[in-house]
């Protein structure tokens, strides 16, 4: 399964390169050291860097976005959570346009099954003899970024786009 890269509603085009997506952390969150040499960690929010890259022989066509404005971006890469329980609670919003997978372990094979969703909280159908379950989702986020570096060489362009969630 797959999922079309869309930024402020505009798809970007596929010729602009296959996406590769990575997230990472906002940070949002203080360690101290406590007088007996016990870290702690104080969390103050939680929030997604997403950084998109991608080689093609066409530009994004993002130019006319207002890069001051928050966009919704849906992201091309879906998110996993392993659990061996069957109500999960995942960690972002679910793009409208892919439903939430699911798969169950028996034995040495995974075997598809259906997951109800209500917000973030998935219900996972359970599975006879099922020793683990990954549930799958493409996430959706607001966000705001950068214009897209890009560069020409080869015939070519690639691209890069770090966003951060708000």
């Amino acid at each position: 399964m797959s999922a079309p890269f869309v930024l402020g509603g505009i798809v970007v085009p596929l010729h602009a390169g296959v996406p590769d997506v990575t997230f990472g952390d906002a940070g949002g969150y203080t360690d101290y050291t406590l007088s007996e040499g016990e870290q702690v960690r104080a969390r103050h929010f939680k929030k997604h860097l997403i950084t998109i890259t991608g080689s093609g022989w066409m530009a994004t066509g993002l130019d006319a976005l207002d890069w001051d404005a928050k966009h919704v971006l849906l992201c091309p890469k879906p998110k996993r959570v392993a659990t061996t329980s069957t109500v999960v609670s995942i960690t972002t919003d679910v793009r409208p346009d892919v439903p939430v997978f699911c798969h169950a372990l028996v034995g040495r094979s995974w075997v598809q099954t259906p997951v109800a969703m209500d917000g973030r909280e998935a219900t996972i159908t359970p599975v006879a003899g099922a020793s683990q379950y990954s549930l799958g989702w493409y996430p959706m986020f607001t966000v705001l970024c950068k214009p897209p570096e890009d560069a020409n060489a080869g015939g070519g362009v690639s691209w890069q786009i770090n966003a951060r969630e708000s």
